[in-house]
């Protein structure tokens, strides 16, 4: 079997491309070693991305290990589910043999979301914050691993004769991937049939990096949690349609040639895309307004710190302050003449009373000096004229 490739419009042939290397006597494909190759690269690129945004890295490794395990296994339940006649009277571990690719992305994608949204459930973390830094290690992964489709010769599109078709040998190939299209324009070159078609992987890779570039300037304008995981599932799934419009014999509606999977991938990338910008355009009004709030209350604060060293509540009523110092003066004035008044007339009575008491006892005392001294000058109280007529009688 031929295992070249060509571009013939670019002139570059690879006379040997593989799908597997054996080491140690162990068969090691180049879809997986590519896809573990990604992993790694995306692991590194999910802590710088956490260490930027100030996210513990440990944390986004310990909930990207279930996700990843959930990935692979609805990537391979989705791939088997599609494509169940080929694996009709299989083995379970038949089913689960990954080492020869047959993985879907859509299921991986899918299954990796679930299983991180419970395991995070568990955790009591947020989903949604890591969700968007795994959106980038993911977008990582898939620049890489998606090569692994050039080693197997799969994911490939219709004919084409663009400037980036690749020409693989038609046996190369199972018969069932060779459409009508491609059949009728085999090219015969050294004696060997060649099939030319879309080079998808690279289209694939390309759209993803650019995605990953505009995603990585983005995330420092990003306004709330999850906001980078639906702009990369609508830049993805509008991607992700213009690859399946350009695949060999897509499922259509019934009695038209519109390819289901396309329409239901540009609803997707519709509904995603008007999510993010309606949840960010709620986000921001949101933000104004607590701002406002916040501006009101300092507003208020500020008032009432001037209120307690000064008054200047005659500036918001229109008075003038002199006026209203004369007001209260005249407000003052007779309400201390009356405590004035009334104190001295306390004072007066008092020293009234006082005076009458004083009066009245010095009466008493000199009635009581008058009627002793009567006393002693009357005769015939026997007093002292009774004494001096005697004298002479002695």
């Amino acid at each position: 079997m031929n295992t070249s490739v060509r571009f013939p419009n670019l002139n570059i042939n690879f006379d040997f491309v593989g799908k597997s290397v054996s080491v140690f006597g162990f068969e090691l494909t180049f879809f997986g070693l590519l896809t573990a190759a990604g992993m790694l690269l995306g692991l590194a690129v999910m802590i710088f991305v956490a260490k930027k945004q100030k996210e513990d890295p440990n944390l986004c490794l310990e909930a990207v290990i279930p996700a990843f395990l959930g990935g692979v296994l609805g990537a391979r339940l989705m791939y088997v589910a599609v494509n169940r006649e080929m694996f009709a009277g299989k083995s379970v571990m038949e089913l689960m043999d990954i080492r020869n690719g047959g993985m879907s992305i859509y299921g991986g994608i899918l299954g990796g979301i679930l299983v991180g949204a419970i395991y995070c459930k568990i955790r009591k973390i947020s989903f949604a914050q890591m969700a968007d830094t795994a959106s980038m290690g993911l977008l990582t992964t898939q620049i890489i691993a998606v090569w692994g489709n050039f080693f197997s010769r799969e994911g490939f599109g219709e004919y084409t004769d663009s400037l980036l078709a690749m020409q693989i040998p038609a046996d190369a190939v199972s018969r069932a991937q060779i459409s009508e299209l491609m059949a009728g324009h085999l090219s015969e070159a050294d004696g060997i049939s060649w099939i030319q078609v879309h080079p998808l992987f690279l289209y694939e890779s390309i759209w993803c990096l650019v995605l990953f570039l505009i995603l990585m300037l983005y995330t420092k304008h990003r306004k709330y949690p999850g906001e980078i995981l639906l702009r990369y599932l609508a830049g993805y799934s509008l991607g992700r349609a213009g690859i399946e419009f350009l695949r060999p014999d897509p499922i259509t509606v019934p009695g038209t040639e519109i390819p289901i999977l396309v329409c239901v991938l540009l609803v997707l990338a519709v509904t995603f895309g008007v999510t993010a910008s309606v949840r960010r355009s709620l986000t921001k009004k949101r933000e104004r307004y607590r701002a406002r709030r916040r501006e009101e209350k300092r507003a208020v604060l500020n008032y009432d710190d001037i209120q307690t060293y000064e008054d200047v509540s005659h500036e918001f009523m229109g008075t003038d302050i002199k006026e209203e110092n004369k007001e209260t003066e005249e407000k003052e004035v007779p309400e201390d003449a009356e405590a004035d008044e009334k104190s001295e007339q306390g004072v007066s009575a008092g020293s009234d009373s006082r005076t009458e008491e004083a009066e009245s006892e010095k009466a008493e005392t000199e009635d009581t000096e008058l009627s002793e001294k009567a006393e002693r000058n009357d005769p015939e109280q026997g007093g002292p004229s009774q004494m001096s007529e005697g004298k002479p009688e002695a």
